[in-house]
């Protein structure tokens, strides 16, 4: 008898301890959408971008020029220049997509540098709002499979929180 009530407290231990903890839903995405400094960050980026498409796209022009002079008289010309002309080509093309990987990997870069301070500025007052309302665990809304009735909504706690 006295093993079966040890049992049953045992197991019935973890459920009590959780009905001590209180969990909450946090909407980050609706927070950083709500940030000035996020709206800056995504207009420095969009900037970036279109310079970065500015310039692929003239020297992909350029590729596209040198190709069709090429074409138009490749058969007119010596073989020394034609092999010249088509190593150029070549050339032309790598640098083409050496710059576009550079571009590719600055532009990440970039969005890390702009944004990691953002996120940690967000995190910062999640957790100043999980500590002043007691909270155990803050769990993202959007990855929440259910979301029941009396499920702690923290978002405008966290907005507030921020100023926003």
């Amino acid at each position: 008898m006295k093993k079966t009530l040890l049992f049953v407290a045992m197991l019935l231990f973890p459920i009590c301890m959780l009905a001590q903890q209180k969990i909450a839903l946090v909407n980050a995405d609706e927070i950083m959408a709500a940030m000035p400094e996020a709206k800056a960050a995504q207009t420095q980026l969009k900037d970036l971008d279109k310079r970065y498409s500015e310039e692929l796209q003239k020297m992909q022009e350029q590729y596209a020029k040198k190709t069709e002079a090429f074409v138009a008289e490749q058969e007119k010309l010596d073989e020394t220049i034609r092999k010249s002309r088509q190593q150029e080509l070549i050339d032309l093309q790598n640098r083409i997509q050496s710059s576009a990987n550079v571009m590719q990997e600055d532009f990440q870069k970039q969005q890390t540098a702009l944004f990691t301070p953002i996120q940690q500025k967000v995190f910062d007052a999640i957790k100043v709002v999980g500590d002043r309302e007691g909270i155990t665990y803050v769990m993202p809304a959007m990855g929440a499979l259910y979301k029941g009735k009396d499920a702690i909504d923290i978002t405008d706690k966290v907005k507030k929180q921020l100023g926003l």
